[in-house]
C-alpha cells in the first residue's frame, strides 16, 4: 500500500460517520483512560515515596525522597483544595 493511500485510509477511520453514531469520540475516552492510569500512576508513587521507601516519612537513607514526596503532595492537595473552592465560588 502507497503511503498517500495508507494516510486516508488511516485518517478515514476518525471522520465522523452519521447522526446513529455515538455521541463520545473513541479516541478522547482512550485519552481519558490514560490520562487517569498517569493521574493514579503518579498518586501511587507520591503515596509509596512518601510513606514507605527507605523507612518512610522522613526517617532512614531515603529522607530526600520522603520529604519531596510529603512536599509534592501538600502542593497537589492544596491546588485541589484551591480548584474546589474556585468552583463552588462560580457556582454561587
Amino acid at each position: 500500500m502507497k503511503p498517500p493511500r495508507l494516510w486516508t485510509s488511516w485518517t478515514s477511520l476518525f471522520e465522523e460517520e452519521g447522526a446513529d453514531e455515538p455521541r463520545f469520540d473513541p479516541i478522547h475516552l482512550a485519552g481519558v483512560f490514560v490520562a487517569c492510569q498517569a493521574a493514579v500512576g503518579v498518586l501511587f508513587w507520591l503515596l509509596w515515596t512518601a510513606a514507605v521507601y527507605e523507612g518512610g516519612f522522613g526517617t532512614g537513607e531515603g529522607r530526600a525522597a520522603n520529604i519531596a514526596a510529603l512536599l509534592s503532595l501538600a502542593v497537589l492537595v492544596e491546588a485541589l483544595r484551591r480548584a474546589d473552592r474556585r468552583h463552588a465560588r462560580a457556582k454561587k
